[in-house]
């Protein structure tokens, strides 16, 4: 992500010729080196936060018509625009696109502004730029949905899915939606698999496979974890936060903002009730 150029910059020039042996933690570069392509409409509820340009910068994901839920982090561009309903990140045709501006933000109000804990923000869109829910695709399909978001006693782990417009293992940028296989696990099995000093606290998420590189670092920052409750529903239960450099080697887990965690936050933040 280009806003985060910097960090990159100084964690390399502290790490030295070590950096690329030496896991570092830092925000997601936008990879996804494991993953694959999504079917279209497979996940309708992400959006794709992009300059006004149409440049393509974080993630997010509707929870309902007029509120996107993303990673504090993503929201540091003084506007921009949210394209949603779309597989092909450039389809301007048929996405629906929603302007937003800095004033419309709600950043967390203990976010340190680094890699931690507090890591999630909100977009309130205007009513008059809410997206059309009910929208109707020609193969009959909802283009543009909200996602489910769990409940507080929700305790997730196990087989969940990543999405996003990361960059894949070649370094390009790919057009459509990817999408990874993520297998997510607690608090304290992620604590035990970090190093010891880590910025890990008990409102995050994490995905990990032991010996692979896959996970958040791999995806977009703000994007959504998401995994299937007990009936079937999909729910998401993380915000792609931070994760360890660099991406394409390390295998250390992948953190995310729990959702649970901040269930009445998001209740008492979001614009439609």
């Amino acid at each position: 992500m280009t806003q985060f150029a910097v960090i990159f910059a100084l964690a390399l020039a502290v790490a030295s010729v070590s950096a690329f042996s030496v896991p570092q933690p830092g925000f997601p570069d936008g990879r996804i080196i494991n993953g694959y392509e999504a079917e279209k409409g497979e996940a309708p509820y992400i959006v794709s936060l992009q300059t006004t340009t149409g440049s393509h910068f974080c993630a997010g994901t509707l929870i309902d018509e007029v509120t996107i839920l993303t990673a504090a982090h993503c929201l540091t561009k003084n506007q921009g625009q949210a394209v949603g309903g779309i597989n092909n990140r450039s389809d301007q045709k048929n996405g629906q696109i929603r302007k937003f501006t800095s004033a419309q933000y709600v950043i967390h109000e203990k976010y340190s502004g680094g890699v931690g804990p507090n890591d999630i923000g909100l977009i309130l869109l205007n009513e008059e730029d809410a997206f059309d829910l009910n929208a109707v695709a020609r193969d009959g399909s909802n283009p543009v949905a909200a996602v489910s978001l769990p409940t507080k006693l929700f305790q997730g782990t196990g087989d969940g899915y990543l999405y996003g417009w990361g960059y894949d293992i070649t370094g390009l940028l790919p057009m459509n939606l990817q999408k990874l296989d993520a297998t997510v696990i607690g608090y304290k099995e992620c604590k035990a698999a970090l190093p010891s000093i880590n910025s890990l606290a008990e409102t995050n998420v994490c995905s990990h496979t032991p010996g692979k590189a896959d996970g958040s670092c791999n995806g977009d920052s703000g994007g959504p974890l998401v995994l299937k409750s007990s009936t079937g529903q999909v729910e998401q239960i993380g915000i792609v936060s931070w994760g360890y450099t660099p991406c394409a080697s390390t295998t250390l887990p992948s953190v995310y903002t729990s959702v649970p965690s901040f269930l009445s936050w998001i209740d008492e933040n979001r614009k439609a009730k």
